[in-house]
């Protein structure tokens, strides 16, 4: 799929994975159960060759996680990591019928969204006529019916629900005042930071690489990163678009 950009460099071609646990898997209704869910889901991510992995925490179900979930989030890779030995191994599955069969499917289901996608002329236009968020909602019904009718369990919710969950402390964020010193910040970044240089890097992202189709983009936004260029917020009558400042 990479060599039709006629990439540069062979390791350009290779697959780099990241990995995160599941959302949509964490139940408000008996938290405790997501700590065995992401394990279970991180474990799959280690043995499928992950480069990088986020582990959720119980409690995003209810609310951003506080220190307590978030120890037991990164300790979970930890364990994982340091003392089930998984990671010593190339191919722990060693080659598993039943792996290699559900990969085969997952890839071939996953090239025919491509496909969908390509054939309506890409990414943009699939948004434009609001092709993601279809397959999305018909993929959603499809499992909350599964779901509804008892086909598939969820531990705590459809089955096995307790009275009572045990309480515990969630984190509560004061959005204004996270928002009040967001800006604060900004302001300061943008006050302290070196105008010329910002100046330079978004001509150069903008005139060598966006007009002319000649540079590498992500090289230039990376140096606009460095040298602490901004997005800002554009009303422009067509909608919200973010611009560099």
């Amino acid at each position: 799929m990479v060599k039709q950009f006629d990439p540069k460099k062979e390791k350009a071609s290779a697959l780099r994975t990241h990995c995160q646990t599941s959302g949509w898997s964490l139940t408000e209704q008996d938290p405790f159960n997501n700590v065995a869910r992401t394990c279970v889901e991180a474990l799959a991510a280690v043995l499928g060759g992950t480069q990088s992995l986020h582990t959720n925490s119980f409690d995003e179900a209810i609310a951003l996680p506080t220190d307590f979930s978030a120890k037991i989030a990164r300790d979970t890779q930890l364990y994982i990591q340091r003392e089930t030995g998984v990671c010593k191994v190339v191919d722990p599955w060693a080659g598993s019928y039943l792996v290699e069969q559900m990969t085969q499917e997952l890839i071939e289901k996953a090239w025919e969204l491509i496909q969908e996608v390509e054939a309506m002329g890409g990414m943009a236009k699939a948004i434009e006529q609001g092709l993601p968020k279809l397959r999305i909602e018909e993929a959603a019904a499809r499992k909350q019916a599964r779901i509804d009718s008892r086909q598939e369990y969820i531990v705590g919710v459809n089955v096995f629900q307790v009275v009572d969950n045990e309480g515990f402390e969630i984190l509560e964020v004061d959005n204004t005042a996270v928002r009040e010193a967001q800006i604060r910040g900004l302001e300061q970044l943008k006050k302290n930071r070196d105008h010329n240089k910002v100046q330079q890097t978004l001509l150069a992202l903008e005139q060598e690489a966006a007009r002319t189709d000649r540079g590498g983009l992500l090289a230039l936004a990376v140096e606009a990163a460095r040298a602490r260029a901004t997005l800002r917020r554009n009303f422009n009558g067509h909608g919200k678009n973010l611009w560099p400042l």
